[in-house]
């Protein structure tokens, strides 16, 4: 399927904002499955579009878990173990 400039931003600011595929689908009017055989292929503009939107929102999130942790919070604490293990497991 091919996209426009403004849905795959549309697409990057949805996945951003921790949106399920299937609702960012609703809310633009598209059918699920192209969607999300083009959000699976790696490389298609709109799998681009879509984990980088996820990945900011996941560096928000972890940046402030950092933040928290520092400041003495023990899930914010067990929140970054789990990051680290993930990172570790992607090795």
């Amino acid at each position: 399927m091919d996209y426009s400039t403004e849905q795959l931003q549309r697409i990057h600011q949805l996945a951003k904002a921790l949106t399920p595929l299937t609702e960012i689908g609703a809310l633009m009017d598209m059918p699920i499955s192209p969607l999300r055989d083009d959000v699976a292929t790696e490389g298609h503009p709109a799998h681009i579009s879509f984990y980088k939107g996820m990945a900011e929102a996941s560096l928000e999130i972890r940046e402030r878990d950092m933040e928290l942790a520092k400041a003495g919070s023990p899930a914010a604490a067990d929140a970054l173990r789990g990051y680290l293990r993930k990172m570790m497991n992607e090795l």
